[in-house]
């Protein structure tokens, strides 16, 4: 029987980590790209290569007296800079791609269908090691107003965060699903179901009764 996996993914405030939570108290394993790069940051060989490219100024002391390197500082390193992201991206990238690889295959052997959380899916390119795309999508404004609620900026910041990512329009175009978020909790939550259903009669029940 196939085994699916699913790349979860969409643009600040639309509500992907929230299907994310659905989709775990459905029962369904979801592998959280941001939660591998966490765990990437601190691999020894990971942050002798950050060292080596951006300097000992974005390390900071960690409450156990170690030296780690401080995403913030890091992300003031490479902000706006496309050079500098780039070669983080080529430290970082292998390692967060290997172990996903490994967790994928470490869920197939008891889930038919699995999905992973990741934000910047189609910046990094990595649309092929994917099933299916879903994207969780939203209107500008409703996007505004999450990030207001939940992060403290300005609407012109939430705007700027907004405008400096791919567009919807555009990852619509390369998603195989989209889920709209723009209504309530319980909206959302019926339209998972019915992606659910949908997804597992594509793939599941469909291949039986043919």
């Amino acid at each position: 029987m196939k085994k699916v996996v699913i790349g979860l993914t969409g643009g600040i405030g639309t509500g992907k980590s929230t299907v994310s939570q659905i989709l775990k108290e459905k029962k369904f394993p979801v592998i959280d790209l941001d939660v591998i790069s966490h765990e990437v940051i601190k691999f020894p060989k990971v942050v002798e290569k950050i060292v080596e490219n951006f300097g000992k100024e974005v390390l900071e002391y960690n409450n156990t007296g170690n030296w780690i390197v401080s995403r913030e500082k890091l992300g003031r390193v490479i902000f706006g800079n496309r050079e500098k992201r780039l070669i983080l991206n080529s430290i970082m990238h292998p390692e967060i791609l290997r172990i996903m690889r490994e967790k994928i295959l470490e869920c197939k052997k008891e889930n038919k269908i699995i999905f992973v959380e990741i934000q910047l899916l189609f910046e990094v390119q990595w649309e092929k090691e994917f099933d299916y795309i879903l994207l969780v999508s939203a209107e500008k404004e409703t996007q505004i107003k999450r990030i207001l609620a939940r992060d403290n900026r300005s609407k012109e910041e939430a705007l700027s965060i907004i405008n400096s990512q791919m567009s919807l329009d555009e990852k619509k175009k390369r998603s195989d699903y989209v889920i709209e978020n723009d209504g309530n909790s319980q909206d959302l939550e019926k339209k998972v179901d019915d992606f659910l259903k949908k997804i597992e009669f594509e793939n599941i029940l469909k291949p039986i009764l043919n």
